[in-house]
């Protein structure tokens, strides 16, 4: 049976925007993980290719560090944005009467 790999890649987008694209909050944290990989990958010395041993894992915890951390920076913009727009929602119905 061969796979096709279309069908699978349109599989894995659909699954990727499903669970990880659906709200405010989402977008941002998953955009700055991703961010923080790419950021932290360029920016991270290329020593620990070269010299194997404790240079290569102190070169892949920093980026995976890194990279955590954004996610978490996205969040926390996420989760405000959500907020302000809760906020602004709540602001502009008519107060409830008694």
């Amino acid at each position: 049976m061969k796979t096709s790999l279309a069908s699978t890649s349109r599989l894995f987008m659909r699954l990727f925007l499903r669970h990880a694209w659906r709200t405010t909050q989402q977008k941002w944290t998953t955009s700055f993980a991703g961010g923080g990989l790419l950021l932290a990958t360029f920016a991270m010395p290329s020593f620990g290719i070269a010299v194997f041993g404790t240079a290569f894992a102190g070169w892949g915890i920093a980026v995976v560090l890194f990279s955590a951390f954004s996610a978490l920076v996205g969040n926390r913009i996420g989760v405000g944005r959500e907020k302000a727009v809760l906020e602004k929602a709540h602001a502009d119905q008519p107060p409830a009467r008694r």
